[in-house]
């Protein structure tokens, strides 16, 4: 479920398919007006990959926003339990295979969405909706026939909608993108496993485990 696009990578023409689950957290700052709020959250989530053509995959995923906060001008809002899902389509320019590269881009829309409360006035209790288009690449190269190690960059877009004490506001990611390095291993059984870690701009954590079939 890597935004960047690298769950999925090892997938084959005998083995088209990859279900995947995965946990991570991601912080990031967002904009509303003038007014900045931190965002940190924590969430899990599966995720189902198809190769329908050599180059091309499609990839669905659900999850669960675990917790999170909402911090800053704005007040001390606590994330509750919330539902999460993406859609993503990708394209492998180079397989890294040989002494070439892996190259691959990829187009993601998401939504994310879960109740919140005011630290101070729990009365307060509006919802956080965020969608979310991002336009990501990732450079690597396979080694050791197993290893995929990668660097990878998005461009992000899309509103956020809150209304904090009833005032409905429509806000923005401040950063508008993320540099990320990570890796992908290929294990027996059909096994892919995959970290990220986003380091500028928005940033994450990742770490997930696929199945191909």
């Amino acid at each position: 479920m890597g935004l960047t696009g690298t769950c999925g990578e090892a997938l084959q023409g005998n083995r088209p398919f990859q279900v995947s689950l995965s946990a991570g957290g991601l912080r990031t700052d967002l904009v509303f007006g003038n007014l900045g709020q931190r965002l940190e959250e924590v969430s899990s989530g599966v995720a189902f990959s198809y190769q329908f053509a050599s180059r091309w995959s499609v990839q669905a995923s659900l999850g669960v926003l675990i917790s999170g906060s909402l911090d800053g001008q704005l007040g001390n809002y606590r994330l509750q339990p919330g539902v999460l899902g993406s859609l993503s389509f990708g394209f492998t320019i180079l397989d890294g295979v040989g002494p070439a590269p892996y190259l691959a881009v990829s187009f993601t829309a998401g939504v994310a969405s879960a109740s919140t409360y005011n630290e101070a006035h729990p009365n307060d209790r509006p919802q956080f909706t965020a969608l979310d288009v991002r336009l990501s690449a990732v450079i690597g190269k396979r080694l050791f026939g197993f290893w995929l190690p990668y660097a990878g960059a998005a461009v992000i877009g899309g509103p956020v909608f809150f209304a904090p004490a009833g005032q409905s506001m429509t806000g923005a990611d401040q950063h508008h993108f993320r540099l990320s390095v990570g890796s992908s291993f290929s294990l027996p059984a059909h096994l892919e496993v995959f970290f990220e870690v986003g380091f500028l701009g928005e940033q994450n954590v990742l770490l997930g485990l696929g199945y191909a079939f």
